[in-house]
């Protein structure tokens, strides 16, 4: 159970049930789901292997940023202009309904801005090309070579439309603002078709639907081959600070071309955010990571309490973008997966494109799983 927190619409395991759609998983972007599954009209529930915000949603930093990791030069370089664009928009959108949803369920949500920190001249060099990019392109954004917290930090880019909101209030209240029963502790280990239904095996209980969706992000590798093969789970670790006695920042910062972010909290404890590059040691300390070597030697006053600390998995796919679409040989099965460390923004957009494609055959556009196996099909 969350610290603080309550079951919500929780019922005892044991039972065998029936409903239109089962989502796996009650993180931010399965509540977005079922949220708009059950406004269509349709019977859902949720099972989930620990509590509603049991995974990375209830460690998230609370950041909806614009767009992706990398800097909007890279993603040009590496895309193609025209896809970076439609990959900016559609983070803009994402964020912008986050903000809406935060505000009609009187979840705390601000449009803090934030700002992206050059760690050395090359980056630097990577932000001011970004910033002139995204101006022609129609987004707001500023550069500056100077220091906003004199730490070194070789230049600065302001995004002024990114925020801050309470992810796992924010999932909460959207569960229980259409009623989605949620079955904690049901972690799922099997999917069986039963016809033109399946059988959603879970501990405690079992139920039988016409659809399921996994939104379990970088613990779909569990589930399903195909998954296995194109989400990697990587862990992401969050850190909180002790109170600093002068505050550092007042918006959110990304270092390192988006691999740290630092968020501070109004009790002046900082959190401090870190996605482990591939193939980093999982054995090895974090603070002999070389993205939380950056952030300490620009900001060696952060003293680290390994006693607060948070660590998950993040699911990464290999170009990117997170994968919506259904599992080969399982048409009625549905997956929202791998969110590379920004969920927040692709929650809202993931939850409608996947319900549009389940109810109504819609497109899933760059986001479709589809793409991976093209790109596989070409390279072979």
């Amino acid at each position: 159970m969350p610290p603080g927190g309550k079951r919500l619409n929780t019922q005892k395991p044991g039972r065998r049930d029936a409903h239109d759609v089962i989502v796996v998983g009650a993180g931010l972007v399965g509540a977005a789901v079922a949220a708009r599954l059950t406004e269509e009209g349709l019977d859902t529930a949720i099972f989930e292997a620990r509590y509603v915000t049991g995974g990375a949603t209830g460690r998230s930093l609370g950041v909806a940023f614009l767009g992706l990791a990398g800097h909007y030069s890279w993603a040009v370089s590496v895309y193609g202009r025209q896809q970076a664009r439609e990959i900016w928009a559609l983070t803009a959108g994402g964020r912008g309904r986050l903000v809406e949803a935060a505000a009609r369920l009187a979840v705390p949500v601000q449009r803090t801005g934030s700002i992206a920190l050059a760690v050395d001249e090359e980056e630097a060099d990577l932000l001011w090309e970004s910033v002139n990019l995204l101006r022609e392109d129609g987004y707001q954004a500023s550069f500056s070579l100077t220091d906003p917290l004199g730490r070194g930090f070789e230049g600065a880019l302001r995004r002024p439309g990114d925020a801050t909101v309470d992810t796992a209030a924010l999932t909460r209240a959207l569960l229980k603002g259409v009623g989605v029963v949620v079955h904690e502790g049901a972690e799922v280990y099997a999917l069986e078709p039963v016809g033109d239904r399946i059988r959603v095996w879970a501990h405690g209980r079992d139920a039988v639907c016409r659809f399921v969706v996994l939104a379990i992000n970088g613990y779909a590798a569990l589930i399903d081959p195909y998954l296995s093969e194109r989400v990697k789970p990587v862990p992401s670790l969050v850190f909180s600070t002790d109170p600093l006695s002068d505050p550092i920042l007042d918006q959110p910062c990304t270092v390192d071309h988006g691999r740290a972010t630092i968020r501070s909290l109004p009790d002046r404890r900082l959190l401090v955010g870190l996605q482990r590059r591939p193939g980093f040691p999982t054995d090895a300390g974090p603070v002999d990571d070389p993205t939380m070597q950056v952030v300490l030697g620009h900001l060696p006053e952060l003293q680290l309490r390994s006693g607060d600390s948070w660590s998950e998995m993040t699911g990464v796919t290999p170009d990117g973008l997170p994968l919506l679409g259904s599992l080969p040989g399982m048409p009625q099965v549905y997956f929202a997966v791998g969110f590379n460390g920004r969920g927040l923004s692709w929650a809202f957009v993931a939850a409608e494109r996947l319900v549009n494609a389940m109810l109504r055959d819609g497109g899933l556009g760059l986001l479709s799983a589809n793409r991976l196996d093209r790109r596989d099909s070409s390279s072979a």
